[in-house]
């Protein structure tokens, strides 16, 4: 007895010492932390930025302060270039690492990738869903990630900006049909998962994206008659569902019939939580202007287009109608201008029948958030067609203009970019642009001098139209890359002069077709005058002009691969006009001409257009082989 009592006094104390050595070694992490020069300090909010603010689905915050941040306790995972992952856990104010070590700042520009919650890698489809939610469980589950580029210029600071990777479906009861007379729901279940019942009577999951389902139950309910009898009632079909979106359902139920009587869908990033865990959408993003000093806004227009159905409203007090040629001041202690709009067709009517917003103060800077859609129709922003939207030339020449809306939509107009940001010299970084099939002139001139763009956005796109990257990134002198170009199937005239005058581009993206249209690589990279390496060239069937002055210009050019045969270089009218004009002509460069075979060769030896230094002689040419 004697023994064990001793024994017990023995294992609390060594229980005691660990916890005291543990309270140490966490204590020893914070002071490292704190005094390291180069730590990763982290601030974390959810969603894009907003002049109204930032929060997150929070059921557990005691107060509207609480509910508008992370709870303490929450983790989150992060990871740095070349740096293990490491577990930040909210402190009071404070992110502090876990684990005995922290990240660090080992380069001024570093790529991050962070997850919440920290146990989250991801990976979807290894997550597996409550059977039922409660308030806990729906902030369990809202996963978000981050990935990105950032800069240490903020003491240190690493700002994430999560992005929810989970759909929101909230399901209201509209009514019932006359076989349901004074009948509830008491429980429903949406994707297989049961929801939780809000106070305010209306259903609330978290659901994992999905392609839409048209066989597979979507929404069960349990309908109530009375104390004992209790009968399932099914919608079927379950619609697409996408990261960060929240869908809002508004259901009539009867007898083997449950109708959607209504729809909502809207970004889900953010807005304000009420008790006991409804999180209400977020605030509209719209078209916001910020200015550190006094500026002033003013909309011009072109060839008699008449500004339609758009308003202003400065420091978020009253909407007033924009008025063509009428000054709006806002920035400094004026604060911010917003636009919002109920006007589907856009900004323009046509190429040549548009608006143009002008900032009056050529000195003072503006920066841009929000997303461009709020213009068409901002009550809908987020499912409003933009097949008819035109934004032609909204920006040309604004000079000031240092960041630019979200342009989202994945149905274009022809010509529905034209122009949008030619000439505004102060834009560092350009929009996505996620659409996948172009329209005609759609992304022509969009960009065109630039000057201080330094990177292209990722151009999706497969299926291509007339003129649709005609001059798109036409001078951007600082340009020192070009996206992905995957498409197979060219048009007319389709890469015109993309990146013409680009004296910074380095490097060009591959050119996967193989058969091409007429003047579809005209001029592209004309004045490249840094571009060292010209992308193969694999098609077999050429067209009338299709690598005019194509290369036209590139002093640096070293090498470049065409592996047409002779028949169509010769048959095709003027497919290499003067694609080497004054190319690779730097006193520094030693020329490779690669090309399918010598009836090639002499084929374009023969049109003329081969220049002297790129024949043999002065230039070393090689016939293609196939690599193995």
């Amino acid at each position: 007895m004697r023994t064990m009592k001793i024994m017990k006094r023995m294992m609390g104390l060594a229980a005691a010492i660990l916890a005291l050595s543990s309270c140490s070694e966490s204590e020893d992490l914070l002071s490292a932390f704190h005094s390291d020069p180069n730590a990763v300090r982290i601030t974390a909010q959810v969603g894009k930025a907003s002049a109204n603010g930032f929060t997150r689905s929070n059921p557990l915050g005691a107060t509207e302060a609480d509910q508008k941040k992370f709870n303490d306790g929450d983790m989150i995972s992060v990871k740095a270039d070349g740096q293990d992952a490491v577990t930040y856990q909210l402190n009071g104010n404070e992110w502090q690492p876990q684990g005995g070590k922290f990240l660090k700042w080992e380069s001024d520009k570093m790529n991050f990738t962070a997850y919440y919650p920290a146990s989250f890698d991801g990976n979807l489809d290894k997550v597996i869903l409550p059977a039922e939610y409660d308030e806990a469980s729906l902030a369990a589950n809202d996963f978000m990630s981050y990935y990105g580029l950032q800069t240490n210029t903020n003491g240190n600071q690493l700002s994430l900006i999560m992005e929810r990777k989970m759909a929101r479906v909230v399901v209201e009861i509209d009514g019932f049909n006359d076989q349901y007379a004074g009948a509830t729901v008491n429980s429903l279940s949406i994707c297989g998962v049961k929801a939780y019942k809000h106070s305010d009577g209306k259903f609330y999951a978290l659901i994992k994206p999905c392609a839409a389902q048209n066989s597979e139950t979507f929404i069960s309910l349990d309908v109530a008659e009375g104390e004992s009898k209790t009968t399932t009632e099914t919608l079927t079909g379950i619609p697409t569902l996408t990261a960060g979106n929240s869908y809002t359902y508004q259901l009539t139920v009867g007898k083997d019939k449950v109708s959607v009587s209504g729809i909502t869908v809207k970004d889900w990033t953010g807005g304000t939580i009420t008790d006991n865990g409804k999180t209400e959408e977020c605030p509209t993003p719209y078209v916001t202007f910020t200015a550190e000093g006094k500026q002033t806004f003013k909309m011009t227009v072109q060839n008699g287009y008449e500004i339609s159905e758009l308003e202003y409203s400065v420091n978020n007090g009253d909407w007033a109608t924009v008025k063509a040629d009428t000054e709006v001041p806002f920035g400094g202690e004026n604060g911010n201008l917003r636009l919002r709009g109920t006007n589907i067709k856009g900004t323009a009517d046509g190429f040549d029948w548009y608006s143009t917003i002008t900032f009056t103060d050529p000195t003072v800077d503006v920066a841009c958030i929000g997303d461009i859609r709020t213009l068409l129709d901002w009550r809908i922003y987020n499912i409003v067609e933009t097949n008819n939207a035109m934004f032609c030339s909204l920006f040309n020449g604004c000079s000031v203009l240092t960041s630019a809306p979200e342009l989202p939509a994945t149905k274009l107009a022809e010509d529905c970019y034209y122009q949008m940001f030619s000439g505004c010299t102060n834009l560092t970084a350009a929009p996505e642009l996620p659409a996948t099939t172009l329209e005609n002139s759609c992304y022509r001139d969009m960009f065109r001098s630039c000057t201080k763009l330094t990177s292209a956005p990722e151009l999706p796109a497969t299926t291509l139209a007339d003129f649709c990257y005609y001059g798109m990134f036409e001078k951007c002198t600082n340009l020192t890359s070009a996206p992905e170009l995957p498409a197979n199937t060219l048009k007319l005239n389709c890469y015109n002069y993309m990146f013409s005058g680009c004296t910074n581009l380095a490097s060009a993206p591959e050119l996967p077709a193989t058969i091409l249209a007429n003047y579809c690589y005209f001029g592209m990279f004309e004045k490249c005058t840094n571009l060292t390496s010209a992308p193969e060239l694999p098609a077999t069937v050429l067209a009338e002009a299709c690598y005019g002055s194509m290369f036209s210009d590139c002093t640096k050019l070293s090498t470049v691969t065409m592996l047409a045969l002779d028949s169509e270089i010769t048959s095709k009218s003027d497919c290499v006009y003067n694609w080497l004009g004054n190319a690779g002509t730097d006193k520094n460069v030693n020329r490779t001409l690669i090309v399918k075979d010598e009836a090639a060769y002499n084929a374009l030896v023969n049109t003329k257009y081969l220049p002297d230094n790129w024949k043999k002689g002065q230039c070393t040419v090689e016939y293609y082989t196939p690599k193995p």
